[in-house]
């Protein structure tokens, strides 16, 4: 991990990438959840990286040799594999205790616990600056969700109670899993390691999926349908690229502004498909929370800078002058 401006640059646009295709995800799968279950959507997604990762590390002859010279990795990319894919699971069965708003309000803990998973496991540094920028997003995030925390007050006790433990252990599998993908770049490339992940949860899934499914789709629903599908190996590929050029805590935080996409997203997609499309309605709470949380993951992916000693004296000695 070298700390110069050319690899820090990559790495925020790749987790950008990541962020961006995340955030116009839940758009793409509104539509076709009503055609196709989705235990079968996710499969087809699995699938349709495994294929063309595998394609090109075929080209390039990469395919790792996981049964051979490189078995002691076997272990570990399927541990990988299966968080990823109980990520999966258990986010889909969160929404059967409480709404998606509240769902997707609860999953930011997958970032957060990703980014103190890397500083413990990972002996990441922390800076103050990164503390600083910590605690800003998670209080933007507080706000920004603050009418969702109002919708949750009203929901059955019971249930969202058992949506919040099931949306913690989905948080939890998906911070493993990453810092787990963190560790093994040490060994393979980024797609090395997908490509391993893609085609174990697809074979995952394959039991409880109904791929049939498909024959009923018009063009519409095929165009939105590879849309997911491209938009798993873009945004896991970026993600696992990203991590290669920086530190698992700062992708966290650049991670932590998906759901502010995805608002953007919506409010965009609404002015052109008023039909299709129906923007949460934010409260001036919300957007003071929002630029809290833009705040916060910049000060988190770049406090180091803003904050550290030297910057803070650069700021008293101009400031001494004027």
């Amino acid at each position: 991990m070298t700390g110069n401006s050319p690899q820090n640059l990559k790495g925020l646009v790749l987790a950008l990438t990541t962020a961006i295709m995340w955030g116009l995800l839940p758009l793409a799968l509104v539509s076709v959840l009503q055609l196709m279950d989705s235990y079968t959507i996710t499969w087809y997604r699995f699938l349709f990286a495994a294929v063309l990762v595998g394609i090109g590390l075929k080209n390039k002859n990469q395919i790792p040799k996981l049964f051979t010279t490189d078995r002691q990795w076997l272990k570990p990319l399927a541990i990988a594999a299966v968080f990823l894919s109980l990520n999966y699971i258990l986010y889909l069965s969160s929404l059967y205790f409480v709404p998606a708003e509240t769902a997707q309000m609860l999953i930011q803990m997958a970032p957060l616990m990703m980014l103190i998973g890397s500083v413990i496991f990972l002996k990441e540094s922390f800076s103050r600056g990164q503390m600083v920028g910590s605690v800003v997003l998670v209080v933007g995030l507080a706000l920004f969700f603050n009418q969702q925390f109002t919708q949750s007050a009203s929901l059955n006790r019971d249930d969202f109670l058992i949506g919040f433990v099931i949306m913690l252990g989905a948080s939890v599998t998906w911070a493993i899993y990453a810092i787990m993908q963190k560790q093994m770049l040490q060994k393979f490339t980024a797609n090395q390691i997908m490509w391993v992940i893609y085609v174990f949860s697809s074979l995952f899934f394959l039991p409880v999926s109904s791929p049939a499914q498909v024959m009923s789709f018009d063009w519409i629903a095929v165009l939105l349908l590879l849309f997911c599908c491209a938009n798993t190996l873009i945004a896991y590929g970026s993600f696992a690229k990203s991590l290669e050029f920086w530190p698992a805590s700062k992708v966290s935080a650049v991670l932590a502004i998906t759901p502010l996409l995805t608002v953007l997203f919506a409010t965009i997609a609404q002015q052109f498909f008023p039909e299709h499309v129906s923007a949460q309605q934010l409260n001036a709470l919300a957007y003071f929370g929002a630029i809290l949380v833009v705040t916060g993951s910049v000060l988190t992916a770049l406090g180091n800078k803003i904050l550290s000693k030297q910057a803070m004296q650069k700021v008293k000695v101009k400031f001494g002058k004027s």
